[in-house]
């Protein structure tokens, strides 16, 4: 299995501890097992299922996929709304901790810009399909945002919003790069919601509010002009 390398920044501090802590405590008067069970069994686990948050295992597009026609879904998560705004489509799915959290492009191009916006922490989990762009976590919560020019000279948007506690979202893209549809763009630590814009209106949507929905694979919608 391949690791995003930012897991690194997490559990790094978590090992520094842990076996600083064995350590300190090693001339112990327990039993063994006792010691086992209660103290390295549940460190160890809890280190492994940190690291499993930044799992990055590779994906494929969905046999229908066809390039430059269908839009690949940026993200792990649920399809929680598909709206029209200033005239260009906005697809939103949330993220939540059992998810991959590394993110992909959901259309080929070239990065414009990388911005990143301070913000409030409001709650972004569990909104399904009740809550859309107008939700308190949408507007104000701090996010990095990635300004891209698909292949045909259009503008289009990635943001990768932050949630409630964990408040990093990491692009891997930096202005100039080309960016090709599936490909790794970003990482949101212990997931929160990805917002995307496609150029205009014209696409029949494939994929239903409230879908489960895998970055690089699932077919969001397609053009029809």
């Amino acid at each position: 299995m391949k690791f995003a390398k930012e897991m690194w920044f997490w559990i790094t501090p978590c090992i520094i501890a842990d076996i600083a802590w064995h350590i300190y405590s090693l001339p112990t008067k327990y039993n063994p097992w006792a010691y086992f069970f209660v103290i390295t069994f549940p460190t160890v686990s809890g280190i492994l299922l940190l690291a499993s948050f930044f799992r990055d295992p590779e994906r494929t597009p969905h046999p229908n996929h066809v390039p430059g026609k269908t839009i690949l879904c940026p993200a792990d998560g649920n399809l929680i709304a598909i709206e029209e705004e200033a005239g260009d489509t906005a697809i939103y799915v949330e993220m939540h901790y059992n998810n991959v959290h590394v993110t992909r492009a959901h259309l080929s191009g070239t990065v414009t810009k990388v911005i990143r916006k301070g913000g409030r922490h409001h709650w972004v989990y569990f909104f399904k399909k009740t809550v859309g762009s107008e939700s308190q976590a949408i507007r104000k919560n701090a996010r990095a945002i990635i300004q891209m020019r698909d292949l045909e000279g259009n503008y289009f948007e990635y943001y990768l919003i932050c949630g409630a506690f964990f408040r990093r979202a990491k692009p891997f893209v930096k202005p100039g790069d080309q960016i090709t549809e599936g490909q790794r763009i970003g990482v949101i630590a212990f997931g929160s919601t990805v917002r995307i814009t496609l150029p205009g209106t014209h696409y029949e949507i494939m994929s239903q509010i409230g879908d489960k929905v895998k970055a690089g694979h699932t077919i969001i919608c397609k053009r029809i002009l």
